[in-house]
């Protein structure tokens, strides 16, 4: 389901817009095939809460108080150090246009090799890229592992089933998830330095290794 974000139209530009960010308005910039590029702002704290919830995968309606516009957030810039959102880009799209998108995997169930050997499930792709229309996208993309009951299986790319109208162009030869055998940790031994010689043994001193040295040497 498409999230919804008002924005308005932006007339600061260049370095100017930093007063915005203390306003607390971050500025964002539409474009598309067949769509005017614009400047726009939106408040800082709606953006960051449908992005959240809405990442790079779900298409996010713009309304500028006249109409809403259907669009992809595509690129985000960051701060270097603190990692706030400075600017967005976001590409505008109709509902019957055709897209390739990124879309998260979500891994369901229980693996028996999990629970019944003690395997490690290690997952190997976050995401998947497909190609749809945009009403048809999914926001993620569920993936059972309950199927994995041995030790070294995975599942493949190959193994995702997807709604019609939806192509996965990821390599299907990919692995998602795989179970590895459990890690055993070898203890070593710790010798005590003071414990006894076991019964049937005699400890050897530097005396008799010199006596036996000097019968060595002695000659007939």
């Amino acid at each position: 389901m498409s999230k919804t974000l008002q924005i308005q139209t932006r007339t600061i530009e260049g370095k100017k817009v930093k007063t915005l960010r203390t306003q607390g308005i971050t500025p964002i910039h539409l474009y598309g095939s067949g769509v005017e590029s614009s400047s726009m702002q939106v408040d800082f704290k709606d953006l960051i809460n449908v992005l959240n919830k809405s990442g790079f995968s779900v298409p996010i309606t713009l309304n500028d108080g006249k109409n809403d516009i259907l669009v992809f957030a595509r690129k985000v810039q960051r701060h270097p150090l603190t990692e706030e959102i400075l600017h967005v880009d976001f590409q505008v799209v109709s509902k019957d246009d055709e897209v390739e998108i990124e879309v998260p995997i979500n891994l369901t169930g229980e693996s028996p090799a999990v629970k019944n050997f003690g395997g490690i499930l290690i997952k190997l792709l976050e995401t998947i890229r497909i190609s749809s229309k945009v009403d048809r996208v999914p926001e993620s993309i569920d993936l059972d592992i309950s199927v994995i009951e041995s030790l070294e299986q995975s599942l493949l790319v190959s193994d995702i089933e997807v709604s019609e109208g939806v192509k996965i162009i990821t390599d299907e030869t990919f692995a998602i998830a795989r179970v590895i055998p459990p890690r055993i940790e070898v203890e070593e031994e710790v010798v005590d330095p003071d414990a006894s010689p076991e019964d049937g043994e005699e400890e050897t001193t530097d005396s008799d290794s010199d006596q036996s040295e000097d019968s060595g040497n002695t000659e007939e």
